[in-house]
């Protein structure tokens, strides 16, 4: 019986370890626990306002740049569209958002054009300065105006957020993230 304790201790270490192990496994996809990433908004589209709460697919892929990016939007975006391909009929289940970080060139119109360049599906949304920062605020986004004048560029973050229903995030794919890694994870949350 000098031996209970340390029994005890190690059952009761089990199950306070076992949702991280049975996450661990794939078995039950929970997202990034603690993520204090994400959440529902709402920008302006071509068609007037967009509350992503109301968009119907399980997957939201959101994405921050600007439609006069010289080279990581585009990248990026590309990307995204072969994920989508990739997915075959599941790519009706998933919502691509490209949510600009330069409202003052970006119109709705040029977000729209831009967004669905790379597929038709994409949805390009923009607002106002205050609305735009609120949005980056939410998914930690950084962007910095670089430059003066017409031709400015703007810094800023490039990951791709993939967000549940409840715009729970999901995963967060860095720039140098794969197409297949990014197709696996997808489909592990679909």
């Amino acid at each position: 019986m000098r031996y209970a304790p340390i029994l005890v201790a190690v059952m009761l270490a089990g199950l306070v370890a076992w949702p991280f192990v049975r996450n661990m496994t794939g078995t039950e996809p929970q997202g990034m626990p603690g993520a204090r990433i994400g959440g529902h908004f709402t920008l302006e589209t071509i068609t007037g306002p967009l509350d992503t709460a109301t968009l119907d697919s399980d997957l939201k892929m959101i994405f921050f740049g600007y439609t006069y990016c010289p080279d990581v939007c585009p990248v990026e975006l590309a990307k995204a569209a072969q994920v989508m391909q990739s997915l075959g009929d599941d790519a009706e289940r998933v919502s691509v958002i490209f949510v600009t970080v330069d409202p003052r060139r970006d119109t709705a119109e040029a977000v729209n054009a831009y967004a669905k360049a790379f597929h038709p599906r994409f949805i390009g949304v923009t607002g106002d300065d205050e609305r735009i920062r609120d949005v980056m605020r939410q998914y930690q986004v950084y962007a910095q105006k670089v430059g003066e004048g017409v031709n400015y560029t703007v810094d800023h973050t490039s990951r791709t957020y993939v967000v549940d229903r409840d715009a729970k995030l999901m995963a967060l794919f860095a720039m140098d993230t794969e197409v297949p890694a990014m197709v696996e994870q997808i489909r592990r949350f679909l």
